[in-house]
């Protein structure tokens, strides 16, 4: 039955519109070409397989067919190990059951959406594994490596070491020892291999001062209305399981995995970024169903079944340009053979707005040895920067994007110092839309 379930869930997935982040692309590409992550690339992640000798590009992942396939077998592996957790929590019925409710609620959670938190829970699931088994060496290599992987995680290793000294209290601190070891280990090599490469205050300033500071203040998102309502049957699940569900150990074990799993990334709403707690909902609510079934309360089985099947009817019916993946339609090609026939591979071009894909696509890179996203929490650290790039190390071609904007922001507003100079000494060769194409003839 699993694997019926992986099956139909991997052909969901496979039909669904996909969203592959560019940074999954642009990242890994500009570090197999020598621009070093924090200095020359400005992030605020940890790098998991963006900025190691082995990431994204050396691997291959490089096209959305690569990456769309490796999203199913990312999904197909989660729902083998939540079958497994599940029957050893429980039986063979509630590992199913559970199985069951990942392949409904994964691709709600913008499931057909990769980025990092999707791979997060290749990493806590095996944890929460060796967990169950008291093997604190293990479950502490498995959370290091999912920091590394993102760093939203340390809340859950916090969790996770509170847990180990309640559970021996006076009698032994070698357990949390060995856990906590364990768990710094991988974050150690990192800093290790950062502080060879001569960058260890740039990655400490992006991904821990910047994070605090400017990303805090500015780069927060609050829940529109909508999210907080596809959220209110998930959650009214979780408080059920929780009153109904037994024993209550397991329960409260799960649910706290789960909330500390989401907890660190917060910051900027977005139901993706529930994915890492996903495979431990779909225990509760797997525990839930079998609650229900195994006890006086089957009429809301009936119940359940009936607004699961309106929740996901609606949202099914809301898909739309199924089988493609955005950013690689028609219109990216168009400015893809534009930005070719007017430069050679390695050749400089700023794109201005337009998704920074297009310069893996394209074989060039951007000016001056930097790269940021063009977002204004970003511009407002390193908009010189940028600036001071393309006045240094001219680009051959800009591309600008007018109707460019993030959370109601535009750039031309935001970026108008940027506009201003590009627009002083570039020359507008050619517009198409809402696209400006500028050249240096110089």
């Amino acid at each position: 039955m699993i694997i019926i379930i992986a099956l139909i869930h991997a052909a969901i997935l496979w039909t669904l519109n996909f969203f592959l982040y560019p940074e999954l692309i642009i990242y890994p590409y500009l570090t197999a070409v020598g621009f070093l992550p924090y200095k020359d690339i400005l992030d605020q992640h940890f790098p998991g397989l963006l900025f190691f000798p082995l990431n994204f590009n050396t691997l291959g992942f490089t096209t959305p067919v690569a990456f769309k396939t490796l999203l199913i077998l990312i999904v197909i592996s989660q729902s083998f190990l939540i079958y497994k957790i599940a029957k050893k929590i429980g039986n063979r019925l509630i590992a199913t059951l559970s199985s069951f409710s990942y392949m409904l609620w994964q691709p709600f959670f913008e499931g057909n959406q990769l980025w990092l938190d999707i791979f997060l829970p290749l990493f806590t699931l095996p944890a929460f594994w060796f967990f169950l088994g008291e093997k604190w060496i293990t479950t502490g290599l498995f959370l290091g490596l999912a920091i590394v992987f993102k760093q939203t995680l340390v809340p859950l290793v916090a969790f996770v070491g509170l847990l180990i000294l309640l559970k021996y209290r006076s009698k032994s601190l070698i357990p949390l020892l060995r856990f906590g070891i364990a768990a710094v280990v991988p974050s150690m090599v990192m800093l290790l291999y950062f502080d060879k490469l001569g960058i260890l205050s740039d990655f400490w300033y992006w991904t821990v001062q910047f994070n605090l500071t400017k990303f805090a203040a500015e780069g927060s998102l609050a829940p529109r209305i909508v999210d907080l309502v596809r959220l209110t049957f998930p959650v009214f699940a979780i408080l059920a399981a929780w009153m109904i569900v037994k024993p209550k150990y397991k329960i409260h074990l799960i649910i706290g995995w789960m909330l500390f799993t989401v907890v660190g990334g917060s910051a900027r709403f977005g139901l993706l970024h529930f994915q890492p707690a996903i495979p431990y909902f779909s225990l509760v609510f797997g525990l839930l169903l079998y609650s229900l079934w195994d006890s006086q309360h089957k009429k809301w089985l009936f119940v359940v079944g009936m607004i699961m099947a309106l929740w996901m009817g609606y949202f099914y019916s809301r898909q739309r340009d199924l089988f493609q993946t955005k950013f690689y339609d028609q219109t990216t090609q168009n400015i893809v053979n534009v930005i070719e026939d007017k430069t050679d591979s390695g050749d400089k071009v700023f794109l201005l707005g337009v998704q920074p894909h297009l310069y893996y696509l394209s074989k060039t890179l951007p000016p001056g040895r930097v790269f940021v996203f063009q977002f204004p929490w970003f511009f407002k650290v390193a908009g010189d920067r940028i600036l001071q790039g393309i006045k240094d190390d001219p680009p051959m071609l800009i591309v600008y994007d007018s109707e460019s904007n993030i959370d109601g922001q535009y750039l031309k507003d935001y970026g108008q110092f940027l506009l201003t100079y590009i627009r002083a000494h570039y020359f507008l060769t050619k517009t198409e839309a809402n696209l400006e194409y500028y050249e240096n003839w110089h």
